[in-house]
């Protein structure tokens, strides 16, 4: 048996359900947030992902904003 690679270790790149589920946001909400220009987006071709980064910036962004 192959030992399984984590997507951690393969990619930095994010789906929209990949960053739902490390947010514990619905996808819609993440949606939004991409639509809103909050999370910042890569596109490969029709495909949308989310370099771990830019999810790193939104999050920090985010403690900032609360500390205020």
């Amino acid at each position: 048996m192959a030992p399984s690679k984590s997507v951690d270790s393969v990619s930095p790149f994010r789906t929209i359900f990949e960053v739902s589920d490390y947010l514990k946001l619905s996808v819609r909400q993440v949606r939004r947030l991409v639509s809103s220009g909050d999370i910042k987006v890569t596109r490969f071709g029709r495909s949308v992902r989310v370099h771990q980064r830019d999810l790193d910036a939104f999050v920090g962004s985010q403690i900032l904003r609360g500390r205020q």
